[in-house]
């Protein structure tokens, strides 16, 4: 007979619900991974722009006049006036809103009102403070950190498996949404990367899936689950695709529809969803139908959250253990967690 292999500690539940441990995660592991910004479609013409908050690091990306995309910290050099206080658009210049210092789109700083263009004040040590930008499959992505591996192989295996399924491009946008809640992003990804809640959870989507292969990859540290729709559903038909992509981007593939979430930390105990859909041209019904019930699935989702991260605050639950059999993507979700948190501080971005 076999010798059991010892059961995985959960993370402690102070670590869900602790400020100062929130802040080592916004440091040690959203600082130093890519994040999900916006569509490319809203970056077309030199100007346009879109705004982002990264765990508390506001940042935007621009289309520069070269055609090129540049990013940086929504941060003036000047006393740390915001640049954009909108999600988006198209500018000529980039201006600071509260003193008017104005940039080039390269983050050089061009003009500072009320100090001599001949004096003390070296515009080449004031520029704006750049944050890395590359794009995929239509998708606009920004990280903090310096010497973070580049988009494609931060994606890993994520890459060679959402090239079964159609793209952005191929798609007509749809629709983004956004939900809040009182729960902390540890919790929400504890219970993505994992299917054993799914019949006491998602009655409608546990009657649409017929089967589900879900493995970890240490390619990309994500978990992939492989599902078989077979049931009752009209929204979700043949085979789809979800990831779980540490630290929180959730891609959903399937042939008639792509949904892509970002899971955005704003303190300990509370999260934002970020949900961007796109369904072939001509599926609005279609389209329609599959967000409503995208909707009540990540509401299924939260409400259940948030009722653990309430258990988890009361102080009585200090840790639990974890099932190799029903819970192998939570297991090395965690692990993610703690690796990330023992290594070396990242480096984030100096001055243009």
């Amino acid at each position: 007979m076999a010798t059991p292999q010892p059961l995985t500690d959960t993370l402690p539940a102070a670590w869900y619900h602790d400020a100062d441990q929130f802040e080592r995660e916004r440091r040690m592991i959203f600082a130093r991974n890519w994040w999900l910004v916006g569509r490319e479609q809203q970056l077309a013409q030199a100007g346009d722009y879109v705004t982002a908050n990264v765990a508390g690091w506001p940042v935007f990306v621009v289309r520069d006049r070269e055609k090129g995309l540049r990013a940086f910290h929504n941060v003036c050099r000047h006393r740390a006036g915001p640049l954009f206080t909108d999600e988006g658009g198209r500018c000529q210049t980039l201006r600071c809103q509260y003193h008017g210092w104005i940039y080039g789109f390269d983050g050089s700083l061009r003009t500072a009102p009320g100090f001599p263009e001949s004096g003390t004040l070296d515009k080449s040590k004031f520029g704006l403070f750049p944050v890395r930008v590359e794009t995929w499959r239509g998708l606009v992505f920004v990280c903090l950190e310096e010497a973070a591996p580049d988009l494609m192989t931060w994606m890993g295996d994520v890459g060679r498996l959402a090239d079964e399924y159609p793209a952005a491009q191929t798609f007509v946008f749809m629709d983004e949404t956004t939900v809040e809640g009182a729960c902390d992003w540890k919790a929400y990804g504890d219970n993505s990367c994992e299917g054993y809640h799914l019949p006491f959870v998602h009655g409608a989507l546990n009657k649409a899936v017929s089967g589900a292969d879900i493995r970890p990859y240490e390619n990309g540290g994500f978990v992939g689950f492989h599902v078989d729709y077979g049931g009752t559903s009209d929204t979700r038909a043949n085979k789809g695709l979800w990831i779980y992509k540490f630290p929180g981007l959730l891609l959903h593939y399937s042939d008639r529809a792509l949904n892509i979430e970002q899971v955005e930390p704003d303190r300990a105990g509370a999260m934002t969803i970020r949900s961007w859909y796109w369904f072939p041209e001509g599926e609005e019904a279609y389209g329609r139908a599959y967000m409503a019930d995208s909707v009540d699935v990540m509401h299924e989702d939260m409400g259940v959250c948030l009722k653990v991260q309430k258990n988890l605050e009361a102080g009585i639950y200090q840790s639990g253990k974890l099932s190799p059999e029903k819970e192998p993507g939570t297991i090395f979700f965690q692990r993610l967690i703690r690796e990330a948190l023992e290594a070396d501080p990242p480096r984030l971005g100096l001055a243009a």
